[in-house]
């Protein structure tokens, strides 16, 4: 697969920009990764920005990237809490059964 010629346009950052939003949105993790991946070589690829408008489409990505690193790690510590609270419901759980089970619950 060959690399297209020439410097990245202002309209494909911006179409890197709304996919990242889209697979965001979507909870679409691994095309989130991907279009991430796409997104950083591209920034290799492309250089040190030319103009005060590339250098704006770009500081306009790295806004919405950060942002939605700042919703993921939300997520994350969301997803861990939630987590730990199902361990500990299952905990009791197990708990409850064990003491069903050795007849410690009767039901008059």
């Amino acid at each position: 697969m060959s690399e297209p010629a020439g410097p990245i346009s202002i309209e494909q950052w911006q179409l890197f920009e709304k996919a990242l939003q889209f697979h965001a949105n979507a909870q679409n993790w691994d095309k989130l990764v991907l279009v991430n991946q796409k997104m950083t070589d591209a920034l290799v690829r492309a250089g040190k920005p030319s103009s005060r408008s590339q250098l704006l489409a770009r500081q306009s990505l790295a806004n919405t990237h950060k942002t939605i690193l700042q919703r993921l790690a939300q997520a994350q510590d969301e997803l861990k809490q939630e987590m730990s609270q199902f361990k500990q419901q299952q905990d009791g759980l197990a708990a409850y059964q064990l003491t069903c089970a050795s007849g410690g619950v009767h039901n008059d």
